[in-house]
């Protein structure tokens, strides 16, 4: 019998001899694959068995187990007790996912609720953890951001720098005769006590002691700035402050400027009030040191 050819454009060309052949061949690779699939397991990986399902075929154990040798009344106590236990373990899980769904409600709606009291802490005065300076070594020069949060009369500024014991180390006195506006300034702090001699390493603490136009008495404390924006990144709220973004994790303290504890305003007694011979006629540039101007190369710099 002449061969014939069957085509198809994306094969080789396959010679048929007849269709019976191939109803042979054919029936033989469904027989192969009959006899594979009857010689394999199979299984459905997506059944489950639940409680009621397990307690149905417990039943129907029961309905036909031979009369003569009768389900042991302790294996069956403990198909059950594992029954039980199982569905426990069920409900336990489906609880602790409701439980993680709600926290994670809870906690989109607190960051949502910290963003909301982030914004309304624009303007108000912090104060960071890390409002102390570190002496490491005898040739630093320390450059320190200092906030000024009123302006000042003409009689100075007084730098004052204290130990860990609270132990006036260092004071300098300056812009004696000029009103310094208020605002964010850079002052340097050589390392030395007022005998010239170096203060030792350690930690120290920063302040700034002058009188407003109305004979008050401000002491502005380093590591306490007003914020100025607020910035999120990855939905994490920045506040900056100094000059720098600072995370709120930083941020020990957060008050209005008249109630803060790091910027005190203290009323003169009558005798210490300026006479109006005392005032200046008009305002005179500060020689303080504005943050935006350049500092030598081995000054160690603070808020930073």
């Amino acid at each position: 019998m002449m061969a014939t050819t069957n085509w198809n454009s994306n094969l080789n060309w396959t010679p048929v001899t007849s269709n019976s052949s191939s109803t042979s061949g054919s029936a033989k690779t469904d027989s192969s694959n009959s006899s594979s699939n009857s010689s394999g397991i199979v299984s459905n990986p997506n059944a489950t068995l639940d409680k009621d399902a397990f307690l149905k075929l417990l039943l129907i154990e029961l309905q036909h187990q031979d009369p003569t040798d009768p389900m042991d009344s302790d294996k069956m106590l403990t198909q059950t007790s594992q029954l039980s236990a199982l569905e426990m373990q069920q409900n336990t899980n489906t609880t602790m996912q409701k439980m993680v769904e709600t926290m994670q409600k809870l906690s989109a709606s607190f960051s949502t609720s910290m963003s909301t009291s982030a914004i309304g802490a624009i303007g108000k005065m912090a104060t960071v953890h890390n409002n102390t300076i570190k002496l490491t070594g005898s040739d630093e020069v320390i450059a320190l951001k200092m906030y000024l949060p009123e302006d000042s009369d003409n009689k100075g500024l007084t730098l004052e720098i204290y130990d860990k014991n609270n132990k006036l180390v260092y004071s300098e006195k300056s812009s004696e005769g000029q009103e310094v506006s208020k605002g964010l300034f850079t002052l340097e702090w050589p390392g030395r006590n007022n005998d010239g001699v170096y203060a030792g390493d350690g930690e120290y603490t920063v302040k700034v002691v002058y009188n407003n136009k109305n004979g008050d008495k401000i002491t502005a404390n380093y590591g306490s700035y007003p914020i100025e924006s607020i910035k999120f990144v990855d939905g994490v709220a920045y506040a900056k402050m100094g000059g720098q973004y600072v995370s709120f994790d930083d941020i020990a303290e957060i008050s209005d400027y008249k109630i803060s504890s790091d910027s005190t305003v203290q009323k003169p007694s009558e005798d210490e009030k300026p006479s109006e011979d005392e005032k200046p006629s008009e305002d005179v540039d500060s020689d303080f040191t504005r943050p935006d101007d350049d500092s030598s190369s081995n000054t160690k710099k603070y808020f930073s």
